[in-house]
């Protein structure tokens, strides 16, 4: 996305976070919509991945925030000038404190764990089906790839951490 290719990685995890609840609601509403079944469509099974990377971009992106810094969503620059001429804080609004960060990033790293756990399980049900998953068989492994990559950074953070 724009904010991350800017190095704007608070504004990131600002859009990612707000994601969250409507890429939830999308999985919770096909689940409630198909009945207590397990459900075998390519289409249940992309809206869980969606879920699963907005948990993975969040992490990634709270780590490519600068180590000792307060995570900070700055206003955009329509609002600045606004802000400027009415006095208000102009420095943005910290959405993680620094001392916090590496935890926020490893609770939505294990949950993105957890929940593409489900996705796996899902898809080996659906190949037993015999059902075509087309793109999404790749596009879940781009996921795994994501969180590989996710949890190798965590690891001397946490490890330092300790």
């Amino acid at each position: 996305d724009i904010h991350s290719y800017c190095g704007k990685y608070g504004d990131a995890v600002d859009a990612y976070c707000r994601a969250l609840p409507y890429r939830e609601n999308a999985v919770e509403e096909r689940q409630q919509a198909k009945g207590k079944g397990e459900s075998l469509s390519v289409d249940d099974l992309k809206g869980q991945r969606l879920l699963v990377e907005t948990y993975a971009l969040v992490a990634e992106a709270l780590l490519a925030c600068k180590e000792g810094e307060d995570v900070v969503c700055v206003n955009d620059e329509e609002n600045e000038e606004d802000d400027k001429k009415s006095g208000k804080n102009t420095e943005g609004k910290v959405l993680v404190a620094a001392k916090d960060r590496i935890d926020f990033a490893e609770s939505h790293y294990d949950t993105a764990r957890e929940k593409l756990q489900d996705i796996v399980y899902q898809m080996g049900k659906m190949a037993a089906a015999k059902i075509d998953l087309g793109d999404e068989k790749k596009d879940i492994g781009y996921l795994v790839m994501m969180l590989v990559g996710i949890g190798n950074t965590l690891e001397p953070l946490k490890t330092k951490r300790s």
